[in-house]
């Protein structure tokens, strides 16, 4: 029998108990190029669930902690656009479901419990027996069915295997506080989960673009942000910093575990990298990239976080736990004017074709957060914030237009990720 890996673990454990109060969930939103079928869904749905037994759980927690059941319980699969509840009877109790409407598909998910690479080969494993029951049987190569049975090596947590040190022995450099641009502006957060503004980029003419200036579509996503929000507040005092998350799976030698698996790479828009041109702006941040993400430095980064997951789990009880991990991801807030997030593109080009649009969901807090996807010869950028103005998101549409960058605007709406009570 597969472990479900029902234990909270240190790769989970700060995200779950600091964000506990603020329902922390994942929304994919997917166009597809036909009305969905909603029975051969829930057929697909089931065989989903059968390949992946560590996401039927129930999220539970008393006096002391946070901790998982099995659930055997159906994934849930509702017709509708709008907020569900994970962990509620609409949902079974799971800690995810897929809702759908007309050619709409959606995806939610407890980021307690995983990350966006640790859902999208859900994701795949969904839509490639949804497609075959619809089309007819198709190529499943790189795509996990239930031919290939959960193995350790998905539900494995490598940051259990770090190393535990004695923080006070490290010296850890406080991150300075970085520019907030909702403090700056004097903007008010709005009421909900705040608001998704769609941008569509056309492959064919973006990547020969971001090739020539030595950059990947997330490295000139950070640039072109940062040049935006330059363009807004010109005589900022403080730092304009860009938290570039980064997947240490590679560098922790775990591919496949389905864990939260992330850590990030803190880009400066000093006055340095200010006076360069476009080129040379990508090519900074990309070296700072690439010597914040060699597997040495994300090695010794993961052996901290992890260090500080291992004393949020003894803590003597819930209450504890929820104030240690706050305290510690407040440092990622304060140090961050906006964040940048690219799982990569989508690898399954037999399952790719039929997505006509692919978005990335979460909820909004101190600063806005840009997620990037990308199938079928496009690239889905998510710009997330917890404010109305429209003022950097425009200011990022004049960049682009004044690079001569295509793109096509997909609306607004308000996000509608899900909540999750235990």
């Amino acid at each position: 029998m597969t472990d479900l890996s029902l234990k909270i673990t240190r790769g989970d454990a700060t995200l779950l108990y600091a964000v506990s109060r603020s329902s922390y969930t994942v929304r994919l939103y997917l166009r597809l190029d036909h009305m969905i079928d909603p029975v051969f869904m829930r057929k697909a749905l089931d065989l989903t669930a059968k390949r992946y037994p560590y996401f039927s759980v129930r999220l539970k927690k008393n006096e002391k902690e946070f901790y998982y059941e099995e659930n055997p319980a159906p994934i849930a699969l509702i017709n509708t656009d709008d907020k569900i509840t994970l962990g509620s009877e609409e949902t079974n109790g799971q800690v995810w479901a897929v809702c759908y409407n007309e050619d709409r598909l959606y995806i939610d998910f407890y980021h307690g419990r995983s990350d966006g690479a640790g859902i999208y080969p859900v994701l795949a494993t969904l839509l490639y027996y949804y497609l075959s029951d619809k089309y007819g049987e198709m190529d499943s190569t790189g795509i996990r069915t239930l031919d290939t049975q959960p193995t350790e090596r998905e539900t494995r947590d490598p940051v259990d295997a770090l190393p535990v040190i004695d923080l006070n022995a490290v010296k850890i450099p406080p991150s300075p506080k970085a520019l907030n641009l909702i403090e700056t502006s004097g903007f008010k957060k709005m009421e909900g989960k705040g608001k998704i503004f769609k941008l569509m980029i056309p492959e064919e003419s973006f990547l020969p673009f971001i090739k020539e200036n030595d950059a990947s579509p997330g490295i000139m996503l950070c640039v072109l942000m940062a040049r935006a929000i330059e363009r807004v507040h010109p005589d900022h005092q403080e730092p304009l910093m860009n938290s570039y998350v980064v997947n240490a799976r590679p560098m922790l030698h775990a591919p496949e575990t389905f864990h939260n698996c992330t850590n990030r790479v803190i880009l400066h828009y000093d006055e340095k990298v200010r006076s360069m041109p476009l080129d040379r702006q990508c090519t900074v941040y990309r070296g700072k990239t690439i010597l914040q993400s060699d597997e040495e430095t994300i090695q010794k980064k993961m052996v901290v976080s992890g260090t500080v997951a291992q004393n949020v789990l003894n803590a003597p009880d819930l209450t504890a736990k929820v104030q240690m991990a706050g305290k510690w991801i407040l440092n990622f807030f304060s140090s961050s004017t906006y964040t940048v997030s690219y799982v990569g593109k989508w690898k399954a080009e037999q399952i790719g074709k039929h997505v006509r649009e692919f978005w990335t969901e979460i909820p909004t807090g101190a600063f806005p957060a840009i997620e990037v996807a990308s199938a079928n010869g496009k690239i889905f950028v998510s710009i997330l914030q917890s404010f109305e103005e429209r003022v950097y998101y425009e200011a990022l549409l004049l960049e682009m237009r004044s690079k001569g960058i295509e793109f096509v605007e997909c609306g607004d709406e308000p996000v509608k990720v899900a909540d999750i009570v235990s």
